[in-house]
C-alpha cells in the first residue's frame, strides 16, 4: 500500500510541476489592479464621491487581495523557472507588502516555518489563529496575533544573525507602511479618513487570518503532508465568492505543492484530486465542514 501511494505522490509532483514554470502575468496585473484599485478609492473617497462605508469596503477588499500577490512572491511563484526575471518576482512583493503592513523582506521567515510546522502548537508560527472560531472575542484576539505575528516572528531567533541589508529593508518597509498612512490622513480633507485606514485594513487583515490562515487547516490535528490542509469544496451556487477568495479554499494545492501559482489551484485540483484522496486529504465543505465525496461535488 504504501508503495501504491508514493507511486501516486510521484505522479502528482511530476503533474504539479507542470504549472511551476510561467512567468505569472495573472499575478503581476493581479498587483496592479490593487493599485490601480487602491488610488481609485482614496480618490473618489478624498474627493466626496464615495461614502466611508463604501471606501472602507473597497479598501477591505483591496487589502485582502494584496496578499496573495505577497504570498506568490515570498514563494518564488512570479517568475517561475525564469530566474533572470526574479526582480519582477521581488518587485510584486515590495509594491504589495505595504498595503497588507506585512514586510515583504522578511516575511518569507515566517511563512516558510508556518510550511516546516504545520499545525505543531509549539512550532508553527501561524498556529495563534486555531482558536478563531471560540467567540467574537476569541476572533478579534487571535486576529490581533496573527498579524502581529507576521510582524515579529523574525525577532525569536533571526533578527540577531539578518544581514545589516534585511534589516534596513525591513525598518524602510514598516516605516513607508506607517508613513503613507499618516500622510494621506493628513492630506484628505474628510472626517473619518482615520477609520477608512484602520477599519478597512483590520477587515481585510481578519478575512485574510480567518478564510486564508485558519479554515483551510481546522481541526489542527494532523500535520501530515497530504493531510494537514483541507480543500474547502465551495457550493456552486456562491461562485462569486470562490473567485474573490482567489483560490486559497483550495490551500491544499498549496501547501502539497507551493510553487504553482494560485490560479492554478483548481486546475490542478481537478487533475490530482484522486491522489489527495487516496493519501487522505480533507475534502470537505466550505461552510458546513461534511466530507465532499467526488461523485457530490459541484462543477
Amino acid at each position: 500500500m504504501d508503495q501504491d501511494l508514493d507511486a501516486l505522490n510521484k505522479k502528482a509532483v511530476a503533474t504539479a510541476r507542470e504549472y511551476t514554470t510561467e512567468l505569472a502575468w495573472p499575478t503581476m496585473a493581479l498587483v496592479l489592479l490593487v493599485w490601480i484599485s487602491l488610488i481609485g478609492d482614496f480618490y473618489l473617497f478624498a474627493t466626496g464621491q464615495l461614502s466611508l462605508p463604501t471606501a472602507t469596503l473597497i479598501y477591505a477588499v483591496v487589502t485582502y487581495m494584496s496578499y496573495t500577490p505577497l504570498h506568490e512572491a515570498v514563494h518564488g511563484n512570479i517568475h517561475g523557472a525564469h530566474h533572470r526575471q526574479q526582480w519582477l518576482n521581488d518587485l510584486c512583493g515590495y509594491l504589495v507588502a505595504p498595503l497588507m503592513m506585512v514586510p515583504f523582506s522578511t516575511h518569507k521567515v515566517e511563512h516558510f516555518t508556518h510550511h516546516r510546522f504545520t499545525n505543531q502548537p509549539d512550532k508553527d508560527p501561524d498556529y495563534v489563529v486555531n482558536g478563531m472560531s471560540g467567540g467574537f472575542l476569541a476572533f478579534l484576539a487571535c486576529g490581533f496575533r496573527f498579524l502581529w505575528v507576521q510582524n515579529t516572528f523574525l525577532f525569536r531567533d533571526y533578527w540577531p544573525t539578518a544581514p545589516r541589508r534585511v534589516k534596513a529593508a525591513y525598518i524602510a518597509e514598516v516605516l513607508f507602511a506607517i508613513g503613507w498612512r499618516a500622510a494621506l490622513i493628513a492630506l484628505i480633507e474628510r472626517e473619518h479618513t482615520w477609520v477608512l485606514l484602520v477599519f478597512g485594513y483590520l477587515a481585510g487583515g481578519y478575512f485574510v487570518a480567518y478564510w486564508f490562515a485558519y479554515r483551510p487547516h481546522v481541526p489542527y490535528q494532523e500535520s501530515t503532508r497530504y493531510r494537514n490542509t483541507n480543500s474547502l469544496i465551495m457550493p456552486g451556487w456562491i461562485k462569486p465568492l470562490e473567485w474573490f477568495w482567489l483560490g486559497q479554499n483550495l490551500h491544499s494545492v498549496h501547501h502539497l505543492f507551493p510553487r504553482v501559482p494560485f490560479y492554478r489551484y483548481h486546475a490542478l485540483h481537478r487533475r490530482i484530486e484522486p491522489i489527495m484522496r487516496a493519501h487522505g486529504t480533507p475534502m470537505i465543505g466550505a461552510f458546513n465542514r461534511r466530507n465532499v465525496d467526488a461523485a457530490r461535488r459541484p462543477e
